[in-house]
């Protein structure tokens, strides 16, 4: 196995376990195992367990295949919210939180999170406003949505329409959206 291999592997092991479960309740050991490599060659590869948590940290934000017109952005941006719930697929959005609270360095964390993200949806929506008003309020009711579902359990599936809640909810961010439309 090459060097190169070897590090991806790690990487994308990491990536997924950081993701799922923060950094504190993922251990070496666990990402050498799914990686199929030494636990002492992850040390070798990256340092510390900390330096790979930097990394590993690729989640990007969910939004870059939206290559939709303007008046559909709010309805798409929360159908795939619901999408990943129904398909019982780690949502980004979900993931946040605990990444921030579990982070060596949570305070740096949260400030790359945020402008990756708040940089990701100012972007898709068109928010060119200086502090970028119109994608926190809609990074904002993202997060929401995504925490609500999965960590509360609001809008169960089984209880409620998955259609009328994205026709609800999209109406919401749909008018951030339009306001960063004619903001500037």
């Amino acid at each position: 196995m090459s060097t190169d291999n070897g590090r991806a592997r790690i990487r994308k092991a990491a990536a997924g376990l950081f993701g799922e479960r923060g950094f504190h309740d993922v251990t070496v050991r666990e990402i050498a195992e799914i990686a199929e490599v030494s636990p002492a060659l992850v040390i070798k590869l990256f340092g510390s367990k900390a330096e790979l948590y930097t990394v590993a940290n690729t989640v990007t934000v969910p939004l870059a295949d939206l290559d939709l017109p303007r008046e559909s952005l709010g309805r798409a941006m929360v159908q795939q919210i619901l999408n990943r719930r129904e398909d019982d697929v780690i949502d980004p959005w979900q993931t946040l939180v605990p990444r921030i609270r579990q982070s060596p360095t949570p305070k740096i964390t949260q400030q790359e999170l945020r402008e990756k993200y708040l940089n990701g949806v100012a972007r898709i929506i068109g928010d060119t406003t200086e502090d970028r008003r119109h994608a926190s309020a809609v990074a904002c009711q993202l997060l929401g949505l995504a925490e609500g579902l999965r960590v509360l359990g609001y809008f169960p599936s089984e209880e409620f329409d998955p259609d009328e809640v994205v026709e609800q909810y999209a109406y919401t961010v749909q008018i951030h959206i339009d306001r960063a439309a004619t903001a500037g």
